[in-house]
């Protein structure tokens, strides 16, 4: 095969792999738009992104054996076909059922598509390329999940969200064909064709019910019957999935490749890297968007500098990693991401965009090093096993994005919920202090309950900030029992003032008659310029206890996750000695590497 054929059936893997990547977030964006047009709530309306991530992360391993065992160029071709009939199905869905259905099996195409690239990127331009083809992956794999939201808001600004699904339909067939011409066939010749049935069964079980109780948890709640039983079955899944690998002739996933230290941290770091990588692309987009009120589009600009660092980061590292060892490069992006990721918990409402920009650089170059663990994941595996190694390496990855999502998610909400009961008690006793009518306070405290509502799992505050000031601002517009200004107020010395206009007009009205009826309209005047001192003074009042609210809010909120921030740090930081198994060099590779 010429080399020209070879470059263009790698580029083909790498369009697959990227289209893969790409729909995991690409339509997180778009779910407002879904919700609009179908007719649904945002609970259901979430399935169409959990869906797919649930289908990728269950069936990526039992892929990469079947692959191995049937022909990796064969089920990746399969795998194409599958994402581009499905995607096409899913741009046509005119029910959300329908849709939820088709994105399902989008997911296990794309759980095709993720792990198989590599060993066949590995076959076609030989191991001793490894670490090229592994940093490419990488890049393209990043710059797919942290471009998702740009490229999805892009598509729905200039057309409809159906364009989200459609776009991967050229792509495939671009795709289908380069593989089918640039790639050639491999397989796994040392293990048996014979399928491990229940170990396909226990592997799904473990990994469905552990995703899906993740994923769910906090719909659901963490101490639900469903919940529970979901972890329960993983558990059992993962006890006989145990039992049976040990004793099958062809394990799906076959034990003794973790024997391997490096392939068993490699394992863990890209795990970690999962976990990492929700901080930038999830809970920063959460800040920015309902705190700081940024559209979508707008924070995912600021976002996707993680993803171009990351391109930069991992080839970087990959060209350090002839001289330095995997072990030292891995260590030193734990701690740049550790460190990129605490200088985020130091982010206020007022953080200038360049530094957001600045950190998320950081983190990237950070979360590039770490991403080294993919390549010295199979450089130390025979290259037959290069494709399961694959498969259960990328798993890691989307189990590390679910803990991730479940646990900082979870600790965010509470912290959310807590910084709503500062900010509700912080409302309350301003309102309370304030010189407002009656009917204004009862508004106000009303609308403050409805806005800091603990009760929802809702970080949308700056929304309903705005509806709760226009709200209360009405109300504030009403001339009905207006109190006096605030004594010792320039308005109350107005008022004062007026009134003792209006008490003298009406002295000389009732003791010189002839002027009574001009008198009578002076003083209906007058008091109509008292109604107006008061209303000027009590939208002083508001406005300036609004302003209080507000920075409270803004206070409190960013506090909440600083919080996350600095709890992502110390999780990658903790994680740091799993670097410590990784092999020394690129150039020591042991014996069953050379075979």
């Amino acid at each position: 095969m010429t080399k020209s054929r070879k470059i263009l059936g790698f580029i083909g893997l790498v369009l697959a792999m990227f289209m893969g990547a790409l729909d995991a977030t690409i339509v997180n964006i778009a779910l407002p738009n879904i919700m609009e047009d179908l007719h649904t709530g945002l609970t259901d309306t979430s399935w169409v992104a959990t869906i797919y991530v649930l289908a990728m992360s269950v069936f990526i391993i039992t892929v990469s054996k079947l692959a191995d065992i049937y022909g990796r160029k064969l089920v990746m071709l399969i795998g194409v076909v599958i994402f581009g009939i499905f995607s096409f199905a899913c741009m046509m869905a005119d029910s959300l059922l329908l849709l939820i259905i088709f994105r399902f099996f989008q997911g296990i195409g794309g759980a095709i598509l993720t792990p198989i690239v590599l060993p066949m990127g590995i076959e076609l331009l030989g191991k001793e390329n490894t670490s090229r083809i592994t940093a490419i992956m990488g890049a393209f794999s990043a710059l797919a999940a942290a471009g998702g939201p740009v490229i999805g808001g892009l598509i729905v600004h200039w057309t409809t969200y159906h364009w989200i699904f459609g776009i991967n339909v050229p792509i495939a067939i671009i795709a289908f064909l380069m593989i089918l011409v640039g790639t050639k066939e491999s397989y796994d010749l040392t293990i048996s064709k014979n399928i491990d049935r229940l170990g396909i069964i226990f592997l799904t079980c473990t990994l469905g019910g552990l995703i899906f109780g993740l994923l769910e948890g906090r719909e659901y709640g963490w101490g639900s019957q469903t919940i529970i039983a979901s972890f329960v079955i993983s558990v059992v899944g993962l006890f006989f999935l145990f039992l049976t690998e040990r004793r099958v002739k062809s394990p799906v996933i076959d034990l003794k490749l973790f024997k391997e230290s490096t392939f068993t941290s490699s394992s863990l770091i890209y795990m970690i890297f999962g976990f990492a990588i929700i901080v930038p692309s999830l809970i920063l987009n959460y800040f920015l968007q309902n705190v700081r009120n940024y559209s979508a589009l707008h924070s995912a600009y600021l976002i996707i500098p993680t993803s171009l660092a990351i391109v930069v980061g991992m080839p970087l590292a990959t060209k350090m990693y002839q001289k330095i060892s995997a072990r030292l490069l891995i260590s030193i992006g734990l701690v740049i991401t550790a460190g990129g990721l605490f200088m985020l918990s130091l982010i206020q409402y007022n953080t200038s965009q360049s530094i957001i920009v600045c950190c998320n650089v950081i983190i990237g170059l950070g979360l590039g090093f770490m991403a080294m663990s993919l390549t010295s994941s199979v450089k130390y595996l025979p290259i037959n096993k290069a494709g399961i190694g694959s498969g259960i390496v990328n798993s890691s990855r989307y189990v590390g994005q679910a803990i991730g999502m479940a646990l900082l998610v979870t600790i965010l909400n509470s912290n959310v919920n807590i910084a709503k009961t500062q900010i509700k008690e912080t409302a309350y006793n301003q309102i309370e202090k304030r010189v407002l009518s009656t009917d204004v306070k009862k508004v106000a405290k009303k609308e403050i309950a409805k806005t800091f509502d603990t009760t929802k799992n809702s970080n949308s505050i700056s929304t309903k900030q705005s509806n709760m000031g226009d709200t209360i601002k009405t109300a504030a517009q009403k001339t009905d029992n207006l109190p006096e200004p605030k004594k010792g107020s320039n308005y109350r010395k107005i008022y004062d003032t007026n009134q003792l206009l209006i008490n003298g007009v009406e002295t000389i009205s009732s003791s010189v008659s002839q002027l009574s009826s001009s008198l009578k309209t002076i003083s209906g005047e007058q008091a109509k310029v008292g109604t107006a001192v008061k209303l000027l003074a009590q939208r002083d009042e508001l406005s300036s206890a609004l302003k209080v609210i507000v920075n409270e809010k803004n206070d409190q909120l960013s506090r909440a996750f600083d919080n996350v921030f600095i709890v992502g740090a110390i999780v990658v930081l903790i994680c740091t000695p799993s670097a410590l198994m990784t092999c020394l060099l690129y150039t020591s590779p042991s014996p069953r590497d050379r075979g």
